[in-house]
């Protein structure tokens, strides 16, 4: 069921850049609105032409989530770009993993070491783009990010893609 299953995904590898970013769904603006759950998002894009990612819901972003999440999607070798976010330091010390950060109340690329997180805020984006603020619920989520991780696997031929889904759950 290679077209249904993105649950062995490891992206990155020897020398391998991947950016890794946290993102929230489900904010309301100005108090207006119906209250809608918040789930976090952790998601991984590697820089390379094929552009494999990840994305997961995580309960929280504590270091020890982060680390765990990273250790699962991550291959060792990986270069990590992060924001400045607390949690990516420690996971990223305790992986050895190469880490470096640009902090985005100073600027969008590290002047420094010309970092920056562009490609996977551009990720998050499409996210936040795809699914609608009333389908951003802890129950819809997964569902939501497999479709997302789905689709970009198979932008090229969509049918074709959806054709290889319809095969294979005739045969489950």
């Amino acid at each position: 069921a290679d077209s249904l299953d993105f649950s062995d995904v490891k992206i990155g590898g020897d020398q391998v850049v991947v950016e890794i970013d946290e993102t929230k769904l489900g904010k309301r603006k100005y108090n207006r609105g119906r209250v809608v759950d918040c789930v976090w998002v952790v998601g991984g894009i590697e820089r390379t032409p094929e552009k494999k990612c990840f994305l997961v819901e995580v309960p929280d972003r504590s270091a020890e989530t982060i680390e765990k999440i990273i250790s699962l999607y991550v291959l060792p070798g990986s270069i990590v770009y992060t924001d400045c976010f607390k949690s990516y330091i420690p996971a990223c010390k305790n992986l050895n993993l190469t880490h470096f950060t640009v902090n985005h109340s100073k600027e969008f690329v590290n002047s420094d070491t010309v970092v920056c997180t562009n490609t996977i805020e551009g990720l998050n984006n499409g996210i936040k783009h795809l699914i609608r603020p009333r389908n951003r619920s802890k129950k819809n989520i997964n569902g939501w990010l497999w479709y997302f991780i789905w689709r970009r696997k198979n932008k090229k031929n969509l049918r074709k893609g959806f054709l290889a889904v319809l095969r294979e759950i005739k045969y489950l």
